[in-house]
Order: structure tokens, then C-alpha cells, then sequence
């Protein structure tokens, strides 16, 4: 599309797909995640297991939820949503209650147990009607009440710098949405977010806290983004601005970004294994020193002297033990006489 004889591009961009594409590519970039989205502490080698996929039977489809992450035996349902049109709370009560009874439900004849899913509702547009948080009241016919208030995250409330510390990228690629409508007055604090946000994910591709490719795609999910909001804005904003704001952006060169990675990651391997080297030999060092130790001395001595050397006292400690161990082997392999 050309205005004013500039070409004009509009990107599909379908943010449930994308994040859990994004997400389902890495089970730690995952649980970091949850871990920022809820305030958890999940270790990051736990065990992650998707329970819903876009193509769930035809059965399934009018209770599909945006995500069922299960992590470490805790079920998660989290929805995306530019803005709210009224019935949030009731429509993520109906995604929950959907996702318990399809993946966390136990039943007998004579009992039922349903496990909710942890929900969340992201926001990626902050309007006058925007909930602050989504609250559950249920009432049951024998007149006990459960009520529960439901996180919300608004996206146009964090700083570029809170989302990057607190591992939040996979929403953090629709950030710039947040400045729609974009105007002439807004267009140097959106150029400023843009180059911070494509700042903050190299810092966080070289930190390794996102893979080095998951990156490369947040990238291009952030220029699209960028490219989609001016776009929306056209009435608002001089469409000169397009070509102009989005060539200045520090675009990450992920060739040379893997080039240092790379290096990295083989001067890392170097000295540890320079490292695991220098231990063995320091080892079996200590081994022959106490070896050699006549029966009834003093081993403190042969401590003291490996001390000297620089060696650390766990090594020592464990070399003794070592030594005390073969020993005592070799005694009772000895023959009678």
C-alpha cells in the first residue's frame, strides 16, 4: 500500500501464536516467564508440559484458552487481550473452568475434584475501562461463598526496563502497541521505547536469559509491531515518520551478536576445562602425598605443605580421605600369613 508515495505495510500479527510459539520453543525462557508474570520461583530446570494446543479437537474449541502451561505439576491459564469489551472476568472464569475440566479434573461415582488453573489476564492496551483486576464471587446453593481475585497485567503500565528484569519479552514484543493512537507529540517517546526495547533484548540474548534465535524473532515481532502502529496512526501522525522512525532503530546485527556468543561460549569451555584439569592434577597430587605417609605420622604436615601450593582444602580433605580409603584396601586384599 503506497500513501503519498510512500509504501505503507500492515504485518498479520496474531499475539496468542506468536507468544506461544515463542514460549513453547524454550521450557526455561517459559518458566522465567511465569516466574515474572506471577512473582514465583520456579527452579528453571523443571518440568514444563503444554496441555492445550491451537489445534485441539473440534470437541475442545469453544473452551480453548490463549495458554495451559504445566509447570511443575501447576497448571497456568493466561489470556492476551488488546483492550477490554466488557465480561473479561466472566469469559476467563469460562477458559478456566474449561481447562480444569479437560486437564485437571479426578472423578469417581460419588466424588468430583477440579483444580483450577493459576489464571492471568494480560492487557496490551490501557483504556479508561481497563480493569484493574478481575474478581470471582461464587456462590454455591448450600450458601458458601469462594471469592478470588484474578491478576491482571496492563502492559502500558511497565517500564521497558521492569519488563526486561522481570523476564517479561514475550509480551514485551507488542510494547509499542501500548502508544496507540500514535500522535506528532508521542512519536520521539515511541523512537526513544523502540530503541530501548531492542536494547534491553540484546542485553538479555547476551546475558542468555533468551536464546540467542527466540531473539532474532522477538526482533522482527518488535519492527513489525512498530511498522503496525504508525500504520493505525496514519491520521495522526505524518506518514513521512514511518521510514524515518524505523530506519533509526538500533537494529540488533544477530550474525555478529552469535560471533561473540560463540567465542564466548568456547573461552567459557576452555577454561573450564583448564579449570577441571588443574583440579585432577592437584588431586592426584595430594593422593600420592598422603600415600606416601608412614603409618602412625602426622598427616598435618603433608596438609601444611599442599597448602603451600596453592591447593584448596577440599581438595586436601578429599585427597587424604582418598588415600585412607585405598590404604585400607590394600590391607585387607593382603594375604593371611
Amino acid at each position: 500500500m503506497r500513501i503519498n508515495g510512500i509504501e505503507i505495510q500492515q504485518h498479520e500479527l496474531s499475539y496468542d501464536k506468536i507468544i506461544k510459539n515463542t514460549l513453547e520453543q524454550s521450557d526455561e525462557l517459559t518458566i522465567r516467564f511465569i516466574n515474572g508474570l506471577f512473582g514465583d520461583n520456579i527452579p528453571l530446570d523443571a518440568p514444563v508440559a503444554w496441555l492445550d494446543k491451537e489445534s485441539v479437537s473440534d470437541e475442545y474449541k469453544a473452551i480453548v484458552a490463549d495458554f495451559y502451561p504445566q509447570i511443575a505439576g501447576r497448571i497456568y491459564s493466561i489470556e492476551i487481550e488488546e483492550d477490554d469489551h466488557g465480561g473479561m472476568a466472566l469469559r476467563v472464569f469460562k477458559y478456566a473452568l474449561g481447562g480444569a475440566l479437560h486437564h485437571n479434573t479426578t472423578a469417581t461415582d460419588a466424588k468430583l475434584q477440579i483444580v483450577f488453573p493459576q489464571p492471568c489476564v494480560v492487557f496490551l492496551k490501557n483504556r479508561a475501562n481497563t480493569p484493574q483486576k478481575l474478581t470471582w464471587e461464587i456462590e454455591f446453593f448450600d450458601g458458601q461463598r469462594v471469592t478470588l481475585d484474578i491478576p491482571v497485567i496492563k502492559l502500558a503500565d511497565l517500564t521497558i526496563e521492569e519488563m526486561a528484569r522481570r523476564d517479561l519479552f514475550p509480551i514485551g514484543q507488542f510494547y509499542l502497541r501500548t502508544f496507540e493512537l500514535l500522535t506528532e507529540n508521542k512519536v520521539e517517546d515511541f523512537r526513544a521505547a523502540a530503541a530501548s526495547l531492542i536494547d534491553q533484548l540484546q542485553d538479555a540474548v547476551t546475558r542468555e536469559t533468551v536464546p540467542y534465535h527466540i531473539g532474532l524473532q522477538m526482533q522482527d515481532t518488535i519492527m513489525k509491531t512498530a511498522a503496525n502502529t504508525i500504520f493505525r496512526s496514519q491520521q495522526e501522525v505524518n506518514l513521512t515518520m514511518h521510514t524515518s522512525i524505523l530506519e533509526t532503530l538500533p537494529v540488533i546485527d544477530y550474525q555478529e551478536l552469535y560471533r561473540k556468543l560463540e567465542e564466548r561460549g568456547k573461552i567459557e569451555g576452555i577454561a573450564e576445562g583448564k579449570a577441571e584439569g588443574k583440579a585432577e592434577t592437584q588431586m592426584d597430587l595430594a593422593v600420592k602425598a598422603f600415600s606416601r605417609l608412614q603409618k602412625g605420622s602426622d598427616p598435618s604436615r603433608i596438609e601444611l605443605l599442599l597448602k603451600e601450593l596453592d591447593i584448596p582444602e577440599d581438595i586436601i580433605e578429599a585427597a587424604k580421605q582418598k588415600a585412607m580409603q585405598r590404604r585400607q584396601t590394600r590391607k585387607r586384599s593382603e594375604p593371611e600369613r
